[in-house]
């Protein structure tokens, strides 16, 4: 008799547990608290970029304001155009030019290499190796201040999940790692006056382009466009080639038809 009223509890509990998945499922199997949000990949990148330049922006907050002056999304002159700098600190001890990566996986690089692969659920993305990106905004702080390359520290910062495994690349850190490594610099190389002075020439740069940050992001979105509609026509974007369907270790993609003098490639 025990044994049947455990059965018939086991039931009733058994049939109250699937009810309550049923009433907090909708037809698609997502629960009703859910809020489902898709985003064209373009503007999926962008919100993670920016996600992480915002979570390096509120670690950089917390430096004493009388020994650091934080600036973010500084935008400078060059001899091609404009860059685009995450975020520069200028501090008595010199001035951080710090470049900043929302990824998850396991990112693979060195100093030298033209691209920096990122491996996730087994495929491999592709991106400019941010070393070399950082240091167009390097020269162009130099540029802009006059300031020597010696009291520039660059630094990469990854925030997110991702693994770092890249090879003699000091100034690339965790983003839990930034706060520590800016107050690791003692001694000091800029008096409070140089300090202020620099900051301030580096923020009128800024009010400056205030112009050229709008056409630098319409020459950015032509750029991109002009890039889509290479590629939806079969050319190849880089090059005088056409795209040509491969087989690759991780399923089907377009490449150039100069390859490999031409390394383009588009996941399908």
């Amino acid at each position: 008799m025990e044994v049947l009223l455990i059965a018939l509890l086991l039931i009733a509990l058994g049939v109250l547990f699937v009810h309550f998945l049923n009433s907090n499922n909708d037809a698609s199997g997502k629960t009703k608290d859910q809020t489902l949000v898709e985003y064209p990949v373009s503007d999926w990148a962008g919100k993670r970029g920016q996600r992480g330049e915002e979570e390096v922006q509120r670690i950089l907050s917390r430096l004493p304001r009388t020994e650091y002056v934080v600036l973010n999304d500084v935008l400078l002159p060059t001899r091609n155009g404009t860059t685009q700098i995450d975020h520069v600190v200028v501090s008595l001890y010199g001035i951080f030019v710090i470049e900043s990566k929302n990824y998850k996986g396991s990112i693979y690089g060195t100093r030298t290499s033209e691209k920096w692969s990122q491996y996730i659920n087994g495929e491999q993305y592709n991106f400019r190796n941010p070393l070399k990106q950082n240091t167009a905004h390097v020269m162009a702080i130099e540029k802009a201040t006059l300031i020597s390359g010696r009291n520039i520290i660059p630094l990469v910062v990854f925030t997110g999940s991702a693994t770092l495994k890249v090879l003699d690349c000091d100034e690339v850190i965790y983003d839990g790692m930034l706060y520590e490594t800016i107050c690791r610099y003692k001694e000091k190389v800029l008096t409070p006056e140089l300090m202020e002075s620099y900051a301030r020439i580096i923020d009128d740069k800024i009010d400056e382009n205030r112009d050229t940050i709008s056409a630098h992001v319409d020459g950015v979105r032509e750029r991109k466009t002009l890039w889509d509609q290479e590629i939806n026509a079969g050319k190849c974007p880089r090059c005088d080639g056409y795209l040509v369907l491969r087989k690759g270790k991780y399923g089907d993609f377009y490449g150039c038809s100069n390859y490999p003098r031409c390394k383009f490639t588009k996941n399908l």
